[in-house]
């Protein structure tokens, strides 16, 4: 079997059984390729390069003769000089099926110059700049937390953030259009409401976090070497922002590329534009938010109790009458709702109401007897 460990892009893109998994998707090689980047997810932006390779070339149909591939590969090389992307109109007008292998070979190198000479030149993603690119459409608010506890923040889909210390995090007044965008800077716990149709998209330095519904920590600061994400429950997507199926992403509904589970991280090495996966160890555990490992499983718990955890969990005072509510318990098994949708669950097994009032919730019942 061969070592793929150390192919280049170049070299899958060649491969005959990665371009049938890339072009035909059989069971046989999706198997095997699908297997193989789970035991290899530093590859994973290797593995997204060759795919574009491919499909820059997946238009090659009919045979030509050695002058036309010869005019072919000179235009080829007159686009790359002039490092211009966008005009890459050449497999509109010159398409083949077979090539010689020589042939193949350079024009898989040129097209790789083409397409990823440009992208490397695009500038570091950063806090501002990705802010700029995704609050284009829509009004954003930017919420910096400059204090030594964890701050709550409410997004208009009931997802909550707890933005941590010397973070800070933008997001839209309300959510438009056929996603959910924020941008962060520093280390916060997300709970995304759940919403299929609408996926969830966490910016974070080179970073972009994908989920559907879900909770995880980011920790992505300035000068950080590292992006890291720590699933709690549910699936996050991860890939970088020079992704060259970046927008694809955006428009799927669906979780692909480098898919972390719970109790797994995925750990972003900045300078080398690496990810790696690894399950998650009881150090790393210690130093994420409480929230992070907090079970919200109560058993004949009283609400009391249930309250204070909250509070802790997410930096927030709750309010009520602990008179009325001291014979209260609560049977319940919460997993990664908002705050908001515990709060209301809580509430409807009370019998009671609750509001967001002065930065604090304040809930009103009758208690129990």
């Amino acid at each position: 079997m061969l070592d793929y460990s150390q192919y280049t892009a170049n070299e899958f893109a060649l491969d005959a059984s990665f371009r049938k998994w890339v072009l035909k998707n059989t069971p046989t090689e999706s198997t095997f390729w699908e297997n193989w980047l789970a035991q290899h997810p530093e590859k994973y932006e290797t593995i997204e390069q060759a795919k574009a390779i491919i499909l820059a070339l997946r238009n090659v149909q009919e045979e030509i003769g050695e002058e036309e591939i010869a005019a072919a590969i000179a235009k080829i090389v007159d686009i790359a000089e002039q490092r211009n992307i966008k005009k890459v109109n050449f497999w509109q007008h010159y398409t083949f099926r077979k090539l010689s292998l020589a042939a193949s070979v350079l024009l898989v190198t040129l097209v790789s110059y083409v397409v990823f000479d440009k992208l490397s030149e695009k500038e570091t993603p950063t806090y501002s700049n990705s802010v700029a690119k995704v609050a284009q459409k829509t009004k954003f608010i930017e919420i910096k937390n400059t204090s030594s506890t964890s701050k709550l923040i409410t997004l208009s889909d009931g997802s909550s953030v707890v933005l941590q210390a010397d973070s800070k995090l933008s997001y839209p007044e309300k959510f438009t259009g056929n996603t959910r965008e924020v941008v962060l800077s520093g280390e916060a716990f997300f709970e995304i409401a759940k919403n299929p149709n609408k996926p969830f998209f966490v910016y974070a330095n080179e970073v972009v976090a994908k989920v559907l519904g879900t909770s995880f920590t980011i920790k992505a600061f300035e000068d950080d070497k590292q992006v890291q994400v720590f699933v709690k429950t549910g699936k996050v997507s991860v890939f970088s922002q020079k992704n060259v199926a970046l927008k694809e992403q955006q428009v799927s509904k669906v979780l692909t590329g480098l898919l972390v589970l719970p109790n797994q991280q995925a750990t972003f090495i900045r300078p080398k534009w690496q990810f790696k996966r690894a399950e998650l160890t009881a150090p790393q555990i210690v130093s994420l938010p409480a929230i992070q490992s907090q079970s919200f499983v109560f058993k004949n718990k009283s609400v009391l109790e249930v309250f204070d955890i909250l509070e802790k969990a997410y930096g927030i005072e709750i309010e009520y009458d602990k008179t009325l509510m001291a014979s209260c318990e609560l049977t319940a098994e919460l997993g990664d709702e908002p705050l908001a949708e515990k709060i209301n669950l809580i509430c409807e097994v009370l019998e009671a109401k609750y509001e967001m009032k002065d930065g604090k919730i304040v809930i009103e019942g009758k208690g129990c007897k």
